[in-house]
């Protein structure tokens, strides 16, 4: 705590004097106190600004914030450049084994068979198939009936 042996003396008015006197009393402090820490406040404030504006650290600041955005921008422009082509290969390969399982299925099954298996996967798109879902047991008396049906058909 700096030593305070100056006598500094200020005019107001009555009704700030009083505002003064009372957040002072808030605070638990002299009021010659609190002025003190007032003023320490609002030199340490100031001189922060002062250096913020001479060292232009604002503009510096923005400079590497920028910098840092334009790199990210490009690392993901280029992950997803790379990535989305995998992707598209996977999902490629994916579409043409559904479509060969299901044409070679075709033939084993009932129209109504089928249409069954389609609304069963379109329910669980997106699911683990190991889960149980909240579908289970209308698919499980569906699927015993796609069983039957087939090893009847057999």
């Amino acid at each position: 705590m700096t030593e305070r042996d100056t006598l500094l003396q200020i005019y107001t008015t009555e009704a700030y004097k009083e505002w003064f006197d009372q957040l002072a009393d808030d605070a638990g402090m002299s009021t010659s106190k609190y002025g003190h820490e007032v003023i320490e406040e609002h030199i340490d404030r100031e001189t922060g600004e002062n250096q913020y504006r001479r060292y232009n650290t604002d503009t510096s600041i923005e400079l590497l914030l920028e910098e840092a955005q334009r790199e990210v921008k490009e690392l993901v422009a280029e992950f997803e450049s790379g990535t989305m082509e995998e992707v598209k290969t996977i999902q490629e390969v994916r579409t043409a084994y559904t479509i060969a399982i299901w044409k070679l299925l075709q033939d084993d099954y009932s129209a109504e068979q089928r249409r069954l298996a389609l609304k069963f996967a379109g329910e669980h798109v997106g699911q683990d198939p190991g889960l149980e879902s909240r579908a289970e047991g209308d698919s499980e008396s569906d699927a015993s009936t796609a069983t039957e049906s087939a090893g009847e058909s057999a």
